[in-house]
């Protein structure tokens, strides 16, 4: 840890936009233009080209969810550190957490992770999260954090349904209360940056034996 760890701003400015392809794709092309603020998050209504993990679609209802990409340049954390792409496993780790946490603030305990980056609500799948990360030689220099949580959804189409690995569920269906969506964006961006923060504080290992207390384990999946 570094003898003054900074307070982690993720989520300003947040930048609103109706439909886009995707945010993460979005977010990384300001990065490459230079155009990018560290601490960004894009909201989108709708993706017409979500992106999940492995290359699958990522389905939202339009303007029913959290759909996201927050931006983090690494030397705004510690600019004395050479950041690596080794650093990464305890940032993942910490981002799920996060995740974890703000959904598990509203769903209850039931909530976990399912490795690698997908949050669940007992055996059913109310979140995803998809890390791409900008490395220059050896140094890791970004990252963008797509964040989609299932928030006011109420019907998934029977693909979606039907396929075992991802059985969705919102927190509408499970709570039976529709939820006001830029509230529930700050407190997701609440709940990372103090998952980042304790990161920086605790280190990778004591991140990693926590989100191995988070963790579902599915034989089907």
């Amino acid at each position: 840890m570094s003898p003054a760890t900074p307070n982690i701003l993720l989520g300003a400015p947040l930048i609103e936009l109706s439909t886009i392809d995707s945010t993460n794709i979005y977010a990384m092309d300001q990065i490459k233009q230079g155009l990018a603020k560290s601490g960004s998050c894009y909201t989108a209504d709708f993706q017409t080209n979500g992106k999940g993990q492995h290359g699958r679609a990522w389905e939202s209802s339009k303007g029913q969810n959290l759909l996201c990409s927050y931006i983090l340049e690494l030397n705004t954390l510690d600019a004395l550190k050479n950041w690596t792409p080794t650093d990464q496993i305890g940032f993942s780790a910490a981002i799920a957490l996060g995740a974890r946490a703000f959904f598990a603030g509203f769903a209850g305990p039931e909530t976990k992770i399912k490795k690698p980056n997908d949050i669940y609500f007992s055996d059913r799948k109310a979140g995803g999260i998809l890390i791409e990360n900008l490395v220059r030689g050896k140094e890791w220099t970004w990252a963008v954090i797509g964040i989609g949580m299932n928030i006011n959804q109420n019907s998934f189409t029977s693909a979606a349904v039907n396929r075992v690995s991802s059985n969705p569920i919102s927190l509408q269906e499970i709570t039976n209360k529709i939820w006001d969506l830029k509230q529930m964006q700050q407190h997701l961006s609440a709940a990372l940056n103090m998952a980042v923060q304790d990161w920086l504080q605790l280190g990778e290992a004591a991140t990693l034996k926590v989100l191995e207390q988070n963790i579902i384990e599915l034989d089907q999946l």
